[in-house]
């Protein structure tokens, strides 16, 4: 179920809160601003889809800790700010809701600095309520592309490419002509620094494979739906 759709008296205390959060910030020439959160929002609406007596799905958190891409447009919060908002939404749910179980669904890399700080935190404060943080990017969608892609590259642009075609500008791939990505990006430089175009495709031009896109996110809803049929915490 969607909270926002719901009433107050349909929401039930067994069901697990799912919580899409992504990032506001430059995919390119290419892609749109939205990206993490367009990815992170979609995984999560399929899980309710398919588990929607289940989950109560809550209304994407599309701000993020986007400081990596300073020189490019972006819109970001401090990491105090995104820690306090967090942990304000968590008490509330766990408080004023009552719900004890809670998966932070989140597509933007850059979020993964405070995500598990304010994770640890209320799961060492609460005994009876714990919260989950689910990437929806790893290790395995880098290898079933054979790239190192860390932003804005051929694995991003694949699911915005399945979730809405249209989204994204074909056109503007061939601008990005320097492939390469200086070593230390996101740590020690930021996008700009890294890349002139923001795209961070590791030594190879970026490119569309719908079939991979469609793949990769089917696997990563069924790993969500695992976790939470099998929640036992």
């Amino acid at each position: 179920m969607k909270l926002i759709e719901i009433t107050r008296d349909e929401i039930k205390k067994d069901m697990i809160a799912l919580i899409p959060v992504g990032s506001i910030e430059q995919h390119g020439p290419h892609l749109p601003m939205g990206t993490d959160s367009i990815i992170s929002e979609y995984v999560a609406s399929k899980v309710e889809e398919k588990l929607r007596d289940r989950v109560l799905l809550f209304p994407t958190i599309y701000y993020g800790v986007s400081l990596e891409h300073k020189g490019f447009p972006f819109v970001t919060l401090t990491f105090q700010t995104a820690i306090s908002l967090f942990r304000d939404i968590l008490e509330s749910i766990a408080t004023d809701l009552g719900l004890k179980r809670i998966v932070i669904v989140n597509g933007h890399g850059g979020n993964t600095y405070f995500l598990p700080l304010v994770q640890r935190e209320f799961n060492m404060k609460h005994n009876d309520a714990k919260v989950i943080v689910f990437n929806t990017f790893d290790e395995e969608e880098r290898n079933m592309f054979n790239v190192n892609d860390l932003h804005a590259g051929s694995i991003e642009t694949s699911k915005i490419y399945t979730i809405n075609r249209k989204l994204v500008r074909i056109e503007k791939i061939d601008e990005i002509k320097n492939y390469e990505v200086k070593e230390g990006a996101f740590i020690y430089y930021s996008s700009k620094e890294s890349n002139e175009f923001g795209v961070l495709n590791s030594g190879m031009k970026v490119r569309i494979d719908e079939n991979l896109g469609a793949k990769i996110l089917s696997i990563i809803v069924d790993k969500l739906i695992n976790i939470i049929l099998n929640l036992n915490i």
